[in-house]
């Protein structure tokens, strides 16, 4: 895939504070890439970066092959984005919010404001005041905004941030059908990590404005699978008979003595007979799986996400 997205060593500092500290990002075409990082870790910062709404201390962004900084007016009709809670008039329809918008960007066609508000599931909400929105409609509304021009990047704020676990649901179900059925390339900031395991195709971990880690969620899937959990007497002699008794040659060494099986999940009474009675003493037997809690945390420094 190509990239759609780039940036060389982005950088923001506020007078000593170093908000975001010389990050590299790649989003490549089709992608669901999620910022992951806890709240103050630079996020938003860097957002605003992409979006040009904030000047970097230094670095560069290069978005559709092109610099945002000489090319800004270009790229930005081509990405659409929700920053921080999303701002509508209260006393204000739906349909007018989106009406005020569309002549802003220049759309002239109503019929693009049905098309975004039936995309997020708001068309038979069109004529609801917005003061009467819960917060989840009012996040899909904003959804609905950054669609209008039918953009090629979406970047996403915190989009699940303060909803129910149907504003939730129903807002990840959006993300989802945006790229898949409308081909638009996601950028998304999150601290919610059930969202970014039922999201991302791609994870980026920004830890205190430094970037801790790029990786695909199938590469981080399999960093954190599940394994049985073995501490023997002789890690060697043990992993003989792993090999040649019981066929078993996807494992791993961790430590002096400690061996993790990433297969034969339904064979672990077999494992530890057939170890004991080869003489290997085995003092810890269990079933395990690391989850990304466990990775953020140790990539951290023992900092959880929370």
């Amino acid at each position: 895939m190509n990239a759609i997205l780039k940036t060389h060593n982005l950088t923001k500092k506020y007078g000593n504070q170093l908000a975001v500290n010389s990050i590299d990002i790649t989003v490549r075409s089709g992608e669901i890439y999620c910022f992951l990082g806890r709240n103050g870790a630079g996020k938003t910062t860097t957002i605003k970066m992409l979006l040009g709404l904030v000047e970097p201390t230094e670095g560069e962004i290069e978005c559709f092959g092109q610099n945002l900084k000489r090319s800004k007016k270009d790229i930005l009709k081509r990405i659409g984005s929700t920053i921080e809670a999303p701002g509508f008039y209260p006393n204000l329809t739906a349909y007018e919010n989106l009406k005020i918008n569309a002549k802003l960007i220049g759309i002239q066609k109503n019929s693009a404001i049905d098309e975004a508000l039936e995309t997020v599931g708001l068309l038979e909400e069109k004529n609801k005041l917005v003061k009467n929105f819960s917060l989840g409609m009012k996040q899909r509304l904003g959804i609905a905004r950054a669609i209008l021009h039918k953009p090629e990047l979406l970047i996403l704020d915190e989009p699940t941030n303060g909803l129910d676990p149907v504003g939730i649901k129903d807002t990840r179900r959006l993300i989802k059908s945006l790229a898949e059925k409308r081909d638009i390339t996601i950028f998304m900031s999150s601290h919610i990590l059930s969202e970014v395991e039922q999201l991302a195709t791609t994870v980026g971990i920004i830890h205190e404005g430094k970037l801790l880690e790029e990786i695909s969620f199938e590469k981080l899937r399999k960093k954190n699978r599940k394994y049985i959990s073995l501490k023997v007497s002789n890690d060697s002699k043990a992993t003989m008979i792993l090999e040649r008794k019981l066929n078993i040659s996807d494992y791993e060494v961790h430590g002096e003595n400690e061996i993790r099986i990433y297969s034969h999940y339904d064979k672990v009474g077999e494992i530890n007979k057939t170890l004991i009675e080869n003489q290997v003493l085995v003092t810890k037997l269990c079933l395990s799986e690391d989850n990304l809690e466990d990775y953020f945390t140790k990539l951290t420094g023992g900092i959880s996400i929370d």
